[in-house]
């Protein structure tokens, strides 16, 4: 008996004991709270329980969001020994309320169920709400679940599509009729400019976006003297880009040739014509790399230039009698080049390397055009550049000038005022091909 109490009183003051080392924040809770707390998916936004959206203004004014306002909801619980019942309400900042729908309100979950889904709708999505508001803003649209069963977290479940609104801005540029820079190439001889064409160019000031108000535009030129700016002249005087519309009509910028002639020697200048918009509509702006157009103007000493094609009123001169000097490197027959018999087929002269040759008219003609047909060798055997001179005597030689030229089967010159002359001597420089071959030339004269 005594045996028996001693081991009871031992397990007894043992147990106190453990019980006594434990400290008040180490109780262990046998049955731990098993929180039920849901995941989240949006239809679209990969597992994320936020999705962002941008709203941009196209060119016509209407606003375009990157992705639908619309979407579902789903949110994915452990499944229960008890129904669960989910009530939705809907998050919105900023977006009228008549515009928003929502497929329920509330969802039960019987036991053992794990998804819950609701949609929340931009009704039509239709954004266009946001449009007149010109400011940068940001809306939302989404939901909030707020969860009643058991062993459900009781802090509401939020997810939601942000969108991100730009601000309106019109951006105001230029766009010329054959881009945003032209270069012009100008004849110089005996102290006038002998082209018959003027410095000119077209363009139109465009908006990216359209204004509320009308748009002025101002242009000003850098690049000249200050004595030379009342030489230029823009029509219309007045650019205006209305309220709604998207550019201009026509513009001409134009200025004479007097900035050329202070000097009598070959010159180069880069005007620079840069446009700043106006408005009473605070939205608009300059597109700063797009408002300007730079033209480059070069003084040269040349009295022709390069056309495509045989000007309507030339007439061919008579060759008879005549006869070609060729260039001593070649050991071929000149006067195959004015036995009518050209084309890009005909009896040609020619050399894998520059030659010139002069055409003795054997008397004084006046010359408006000259022209060359050359052979072609899979490719025609154009040069890339000519040289023509003019003499009375094959001594004394006026040099016309010379001028870059494109790969063709023919080249025709016209001069800018008429030449008179007996023998044109023509310099042909630069291969396309492996050689410079030529099969007829012409001289013509005006009606």
């Amino acid at each position: 008996m005594k045996a028996h109490y001693k081991l009871f009183l031992s397990l007894a003051i043992g147990s106190f004991v453990t019980f006594a080392g434990c400290q008040d924040d180490e109780v262990v809770d046998l049955v731990k709270y098993p929180v039920n707390q849901p995941a989240i998916t949006i239809d679209g936004a990969e597992g994320a329980s936020k999705a962002t959206l941008t709203a941009v203004y196209k060119s016509d004014g209407t606003l375009e969001l990157d992705g639908p306002a619309t979407r579902t909801y789903t949110f994915h619980f452990a499944a229960s020994p008890e129904d669960a019942t989910v009530t939705f309400d809907i998050i919105n900042t900023n977006i009228p309320k008549e515009n928003i729908e929502i497929s329920a309100t509330k969802v039960v979950l019987p036991a053992g169920s794990t998804d819950a889904s609701v949609t929340v709708a931009l009704k039509d999505e239709d954004f266009s709400f946001a449009a007149p508001n010109y400011d940068a803003a940001t809306y939302e649209l989404g939901v909030k679940a707020s969860v009643e069963g058991y062993k459900i977290g009781t802090e509401p479940i939020e997810s939601k599509v942000v969108i991100e609104k730009e601000a309106y801005s019109a951006s105001c540029y230029v766009v010329g009729e054959k881009g945003n820079s032209a270069t012009f190439e100008r004849a110089f001889s005996q102290g006038t400019i002998v082209n018959p064409d003027p410095i000119s160019y077209t363009f139109k000031m465009k908006l990216d976006k359209p204004a509320r108000k009308d748009v002025r535009v101002k242009l000003a030129t850098t690049g000249l003297g200050e004595q030379f700016m009342n030489d230029i002249t823009v029509t219309p005087a007045e650019i205006i880009i209305p309220a709604g519309e998207l550019e201009s009509a026509d513009i001409t910028w134009s200025i004479t040739d007097d900035f050329l002639l202070t000097t009598a020697d070959p010159e180069t200048y880069t005007l620079v014509v840069t446009a700043s918009a106006e408005s009473e509509d605070p939205v608009v702006g300059d597109n700063k790399e797009e408002n300007f157009l730079t033209f480059n103007v070069s003084k040269v000493f040349r009295n022709f230039g390069y056309v495509s094609d045989k000007v309507a009123n030339w007439v061919e001169l008579d060759k008879t009698g005549w006869s070609v000097e060729l260039d001593p490197g070649l050991r071929q027959n000149g006067n195959l080049l004015i036995d009518g018999k050209g084309g890009s087929t005909g009896n040609s002269v020619y050399r894998s390397a520059d030659w010139w040759f002069v055409v003795d008219m054997k008397s004084e003609k006046t010359m408006t055009g000259f022209g060359i047909d050359y052979y072609i060798n899979g490719t025609p055997s154009s040069p890339q550049k000519v040289t023509i001179s003019t003499s009375m005597d094959n001594e004394t030689w006026v040099t016309q000038g010379a001028v870059d030229t494109p790969q063709s089967a023919n080249h025709y010159f016209q001069f800018f005022v008429p030449q008179n002359a007996r023998y044109v001597k023509v310099e042909l420089k630069g291969l396309y091909n492996r050689y410079l071959d030529v099969t007829e030339v012409y001289v013509y004269n005006a009606q």
